[in-house]
């Protein structure tokens, strides 16, 4: 069954309504009148796609819309649940695909009755920002080739289904890198990571990482992505403890996430860089954060469409979408912990 894109529709009556408006003072028509010819030029061309999608193909309808696919990739870029939304959102910050963050510096210490009997200025600390300008990523999509975009873009649930994969391709993308940007390489005063033997406890791991979390007097919301594996052990060692999780999604004060692609370590401890196979003895890490201490930012989103390409005798498909997910504190990240 055909369906009109009523986001489609909403595009071109605007589009004739001020088209309209544009040509009414040459044509001495009246304001009610322009409205009128805006809504019937949406009609006709409504009913010609719907019923005669290819009287125009090839001719007037040479491009596709552009901001009805790209609306709807930009709409929701996470899904529900996904690990990543625990994070600061700095797309509103984001000018011309740049961002400037800053880090913070050191906080001043406090005195107590300091000009008390004593005549010398207050000690003078050095707090400035460390601000640094930052630009986004391209991350594009592969093309995927179609047979009538034009015809498609009248079948909301099949231009749906197009945009879905290249979403979800793309959601996988940042997940990955949230992952490795998240999780610490070294065990250090501010971050904490742990290994655990094959007869060690899990739990008792995350109980560590708690408290060494507790210990820095974090008030921001922590969060813990586990492994499959860990989730497993987890299961074996404690049965109740693993039916609360699925419950409600918390442990130990930490918002609980799952997911299959966090970063390797080798069985020396060290953490491989980002996109390395996986070779023997290698292990996937658990990984904490502190939601203040992580941000996301997305900037602008592309369609790229070759329609009628020859090479593939077919229409050809793909998105770039500009975006970058990190620590807040790029230079000394503070505030991370792992389980290898």
């Amino acid at each position: 069954m055909k369906r009109l894109s009523l986001s489609a529709l909403a595009v071109n009556f605007l589009i004739a309504l001020i088209l309209s408006f544009v040509l009414a003072p040459y044509l001495s028509a009246t304001q009610p009148q322009a409205v009128i010819a805006a809504a019937a030029i949406t009609t006709i061309s409504a009913t010609v796609q719907y019923f005669a999608p290819t009287l125009f193909a090839g001719k007037a309808m040479m491009a596709l819309q552009t901001q009805v696919w790209t609306s709807e990739l930009i709409e929701n870029p996470f899904p529900d649940g996904s690990f990543i939304t625990k994070s600061k959102d700095l797309s509103e910050w984001v000018d011309h695909d740049k961002i400037n963050l800053v880090e913070a510096g050191v906080e001043p210490a406090v005195f107590e009755d300091y000009f008390n009997g004593n005549e010398d200025p207050l000690p003078l600390a050095n707090i400035k920002d460390i601000p640094h300008e930052v630009v986004l990523k391209t991350y594009s999509t592969e093309q995927t080739r179609h047979r009538e975009l034009q015809d498609v873009e009248l079948q909301y649930d099949k231009r749906t289904s197009i945009i879905k994969r290249h979403k979800q391709a793309l959601d996988r993308n940042m997940g990955v890198r949230a992952a490795f940007a998240w999780t610490p390489a070294v065990n250090n005063a501010f971050n904490k990571l742990i290994t655990v033997g094959a007869n060690d406890s899990m739990v008792d791991a995350i109980i560590d990482v708690q408290a060494f979390m507790a210990g820095l007097d974090l008030s921001s919301e922590l969060n813990v992505c586990l492994t499959p594996d860990h989730m497993a052990r987890i299961r074996k060692e404690d049965k109740v403890l693993y039916k609360d999780i699925l419950n409600e999604n918390k442990m130990y004060g930490f918002n609980v996430f799952q997911y299959s692609q966090t970063p390797l370590f080798t069985s020396a401890g060290v953490k491989k860089p980002m996109g390395s196979a996986v070779e023997n003895g290698d292990k996937r890490a658990t990984f904490f954060w502190a939601t203040e201490e992580t941000f996301r930012a997305l900037g602008s989103v592309k369609m790229y469409a070759n329609l009628n390409d020859s090479a593939y005798q077919a229409d050809t498909l793909s998105f770039a979408q500009r975006a970058l997910i990190g620590a807040m504190r790029a230079n000394n990240p503070k505030y991370f912990g792992g389980i290898i």
